[in-house]
C-alpha cells in the first residue's frame, strides 16, 4: 500500500522541532510523527516565516520545491491527504476550512481547536459537509 501523503502547515515548535527539547526516541512534533511512521510520507511543509520553513525543510529532508509560504497553493499543488496544523490558535479555523475544501481526508489540528466557539464551529460544520 503506498503511503499517505502528509503535509504540514506550521512549522514551529509543535509543527518540527519540539523533539529538540525532550530526551525520548519517541517523535512529538508532527513533522517527526509523519517521518517515524511508515504509512506516512512528508511531503510538503508551510510556514509564513521563509526562515523557519527553510530550518524545517532541511532537517526533515523536504526539498525547497515543496515548501510553501502560502498554505493554499500547497494544498492545491501537493493535493495530501492529510494534513497537520500547528498554527497560533486564531489562524486555524481558516486552515482547517480551506484544506477540508481542498480535499484533504484527514486534518489534525493543535490545540486548542480554535481561537472561539464560533470558529470551532464553522470548521466541524464544513467538515460534517
Amino acid at each position: 500500500m503506498d503511503p499517505y501523503r502528509a503535509a504540514l502547515i506550521g512549522c514551529s515548535r509543535m509543527g518540527a522541532f519540539i523533539d529538540n527539547e525532550v530526551d525520548d526516541p519517541f517523535p512529538y512534533s508532527h513533522a517527526a510523527g509523519y517521518k517515524a511512521c511508515d504509512r506516512t510520507e512528508l511531503v510538503a511543509l508551510s510556514d509564513a516565516r521563509s526562515e523557519v520553513l527553510a530550518k524545517a525543510g532541511h532537517y526533515y529532508d523536504v526539498s525547497a520545491n515543496h515548501q510553501y509560504v502560502d498554505y493554499v497553493e500547497m494544498l492545491r499543488q501537493e493535493q495530501p491527504h492529510i494534513v497537520s496544523v500547528a498554527t497560533q490558535p486564531e489562524e486555524r479555523a481558516k486552515i482547517v476550512v480551506t484544506a477540508c475544501e481542498l480535499g484533504a481526508k484527514a486534518i489534525y489540528g493543535e490545540k486548542p481547536m480554535a481561537a472561539s466557539l464560533a470558529d470551532a464551529k464553522q470548521m466541524v460544520a464544513t467538515m460534517e459537509e
